[in-house]
């Protein structure tokens, strides 16, 4: 950005001189010639004379002798002005070519800051610095920074200044590229052989006219001289009296004037024609010292093209040798590549042995497999036969629980019955003990029957006890308050203690229940875990594994086709299987909904015994209070205590027989529940041994499959490596021989199959006949 600053105030400082021409950019100061102007225009009595090239070319070495003689006149000029020395803020050795070549600004702008510091060391130099105050002012500002750094420059300016110098002298004394020191004194040898040419065609062109010139003029003074001749002869004919007068003497005496005047005109003109030959002579003979110059040049230039010839050959036989070395190491890299290519071949052969030895301990296991197989099979058999055993115990188990609810049907009604005639033989007159008419839970339905069974035999032997205390009673109504208390603490102690068997009974048969749910529960969720389980595994079948196992179906033996198909059964039996366990984890969730509202239903129905049995003790602490109050005032009979005593007991049994009734029904649905997990845990034995026999059958099949693949690769390696071998051998004895004659492999122009044969080498025959080998297999 400083260096734009810096070239567009100086460019505005060049055209305010009288150049005819405005500048626009730096590129056009490349040749000198405006440089040269404003020189001129500085102090035109120092820089005399032209520029060394007037019309430089496209060339840049023109345009840099140019530029040499500027700098060297203006370097010499600020000298002489400034007492022999530069001010040390000036750079005094820009790089001229840099300028010629390529319009490099910043040294631009370092041979413009001499221009400057030269135009203000001039005589004129007044008339410059009113000039320079007509300008802009961005521009004053920086001409007077330009100066004042010219004279008192800064250390960063002086150390810049020290590098570049240091720069250019490093870039002097590096020795030049041949090629380019011969490339510049041929630009300057053609340079100045076309300008001398271009000055002989001019002078050439030039005395050719003054020939032609004196020639004329050579004629027009013959013509001239005889008619003065012929003048003269009658002008002393009629002096003489000889000739007769004319008598338009006058004019010709006239015409005579006009002859003599237009003589002394054609004598001053080759008088002048004269000292043009002169300076014509002068000319020939600077030019043919000239041409003699040119033809030394001429000869130089002779000289350096035969010397550009020899180098030429020189270059070329160099080129050759260079190709010649390059060809060699080639041929070593490709031996080295051909050794590295055999060595990789034996590799690849011990390789393929090993494998071989491999595939043969896999032959091995295959026959291991092959004799695992049948078991597998009877196994198959076995599971099926109990799938079917099974699924008749289940079909026998549902019949069983269908006749045992049936039973229990007409059990129910049976006890109803008996209920009813217990009661029409009690009437209102005789207690019931509560702890003997609640049945026990024994494990099993029949166990329970039996048991109810018995309960109803020892409440019908309780019932005759209690008619016969009851007479006995009856007779004895003096001590009836005694024995009414009697009885009445009896019951109670009775009553509490049936509450409390029956209730401790219940209390570990539900315990012993919610632990066999627990354990279902936990049945259930590991038989979820180990279905997920399979499922996942069931995953890692990859699909790429099942299209490469069925597009191996059509080559497979006709035992693995065997075996797929025992695959593919045992799929469907697993996918069957997956169905069935889909509804039998569906029904474990029924079973699991139905077994929280039985929990809900035994929680509320444990509130509403405790609140019956609470009912019921505070009914007898009722009672006994009345009893003590009846014994104090007698106002109530003892018929009638025993009455209402007889009611609570039997409230208490009804209560309790409805407790055995729930406790039947859970144990019933606790032992359907047992069924359906032992059916589970059937099933996912079931689903392993189904798992674990499809990955023996598919890591068979994989094995197959690689055996196969093994086995083409090695026949493929087998033949590249006998054709690699067979090439290599015939390329050694060919190299052997010396008659190395690369063959390449081209498309013939006939398609037919002798001029294929007749542009493909050895190598490309044998690919094609093992291409075609394995089109055909």
């Amino acid at each position: 950005m400083l260096s734009d600053l810096v070239s567009s105030t100086l460019l505005e400082w060049i055209n305010s001189f009288d150049l005819g021409t405005t500048i626009r950019s730096i590129d056009q100061l490349s040749d000198g010639s405006i440089l040269w102007d404003t020189l001129q225009d500085i102090d035109p009595q120092f820089f005399l004379g032209e520029l060394p090239e007037r019309s430089p070319s496209d060339h840049w070495v023109p345009r840099w002798q140019n530029l040499k003689h500027i700098h060297k006149t203006l370097i010499s000029y600020i000298r002489n002005q400034n007492d022999g020395e530069v001010p040390s803020g000036l750079n005094i050795s820009p790089d001229l070519k840099a300028i010629a070549e390529v319009s490099s600004t910043k040294e631009t702008n370092e041979l413009l800051k001499l221009f400057l510091l030269a135009a203000i060391s001039s005589p004129n130099a007044e008339a410059y610095i009113t000039t320079m105050q007509k300008l802009s002012t961005s521009t004053q500002e920086g001409l007077k920074d330009i100066i004042q750094e010219a004279q008192n420059p800064s250390e960063e300016r002086l150390e810049e200044l020290d590098y570049e110098r240091n720069d250019h002298t490093t870039r002097r004394d590096m020795p030049m590229d041949p090629e380019l020191r011969f490339e510049e004194r041929v630009g300057k040898v053609l340079a100045e052989n076309e300008k001398l040419s271009n000055e002989k065609q001019e002078l050439e062109k030039t005395v050719e006219d003054l020939h032609n010139r004196l020639a004329r003029l050579q004629e027009n003074h013959d013509t001239v001289l005889d008619r003065l001749t012929s003048t003269e002869d009658r002008l002393t004919t009629l002096k003489s009296g000889k000739g007769d007068l004319i008598p338009d003497a006058k004019t010709l005496e006239s015409r005579t004037r006009q002859q003599e005047d237009l003589i002394a005109s054609q004598e001053a003109k080759i008088q002048a024609s004269q000292d043009e030959i002169d300076s014509l002579q002068m000319t020939v003979e600077s030019l043919r010292v000239k041409n003699q110059r040119f033809q030394k040049l001429q000869d130089d230039y002779d000289e350096v093209k035969n010397e550009r010839d020899q180098l030429s050959r020189r270059a070329n036989a160099a080129e050759k040798y260079r190709q010649k070395l390059q060809a060699s190491h080639d041929f070593e890299k490709e031996n080295i590549a051909l050794k590295n290519q055999v060595k990789d071949l034996q590799q690849q052969l011990r390789d393929t042995d090993i494998s071989q030895k491999s595939s043969s301990e896999r032959d091995v296991e295959l026959e291991e497999y092959r004799r695992v197989l049948p078991r597998i099979e009877q196994d198959r058999h076995e599971i099926q036969n109990v799938k079917k055993q099974l699924e008749f115990n289940n079909h026998a188990l549902t019949e069983r629980l269908q006749s045992a609810e049936e039973q229990l049907a007409r059990d129910e009604a049976t006890i109803s019955e008996l209920r009813d005639r217990i009661r029409e033989l009690e009437g209102l007159e005789s207690p019931t003990t509560p702890g003997s008419t609640t049945p026990k839970a024994h494990g099993t339905f029949q166990r329970d029957l039996d048991e109810v069974g018995r309960r109803e035999a020892q409440l019908k032997i309780e019932n005759e006890q209690l008619r016969r205390e009851l007479e006995k009673y009856t007779g004895e109504t003096s001590s009836t308050a005694g024995t009414t208390k009697e009885l009445s603490g009896a019951g109670l102690d009775v009553t509490k203690f049936a509450d409390n068997d029956a209730y401790r009974k219940l209390q570990d048969e539900y315990s012993a229940i919610r632990k066999k749910l627990t354990d279902a529960e936990n049945a259930v969720e590991t038989t979820e875990r180990e279905l997920s389980d399979t499922k996942s595994e069931l995953a890692l079948i990859d699909k790429e594994k099942l299209d490469a196992v069925d597009a191996a179906n059509d080559s497979s033996r006709p035992e693995i086709l065997k075996m797929r198909e025992d695959v593919r059964s045992l799929r469907n039996k697993i996918e069957e299987l997956e169905t069935k366990l889909s509804t039998s984890q569906s029904f474990v969730k029924e079973v699991s909904a139905e077994r929280d509202a039985l929990r809900d239903l035994i929680s509320k129905k444990e509130q509403e015994m405790q609140g019956e049995d609470q009912a019921t003790l505070e009914e007898m602490k009722k009672l006994l209070d009345r009893v003590n109050s009846s014994s104090d005032g007698s106002q109530l009979s003892g018929t009638e205590l025993l009455r209402q005593f007889a009611e609570t007991t039997e409230r208490s049994a009804e209560n309790l027989a409805k407790r055995a009734e729930v406790w039947s029904a859970l144990a019933l649905w606790q032992w359907s529940l047992l069924l359906a997990v032992l059916h589970i845990n059937q099933q996912n034995d079931l689903i392993k041994s189904l798992q674990e026999r499809i990955q023996r059958a598919e890591e068979q099949e994989a094995n197959k499959e690689a055996e196969k693949n093994l086995m083409q690769i090695i026949q493929r390696q087998a033949r590249e490596i006998a054709l690699i071998s067979s090439a290599w051998y015939d390329q050694q004895s060919r190299l052997q021989n010396g008659n190395v004659s690369t063959l390449r492999y081209r498309h013939p122009a006939s398609t037919s199959t002798n001029g294929a044969e007749v542009h493909r080498s050895w190598l490309a025959k044998q690919r094609a006949l093992v291409a075609g080998s394995n089109k055909e297999r």
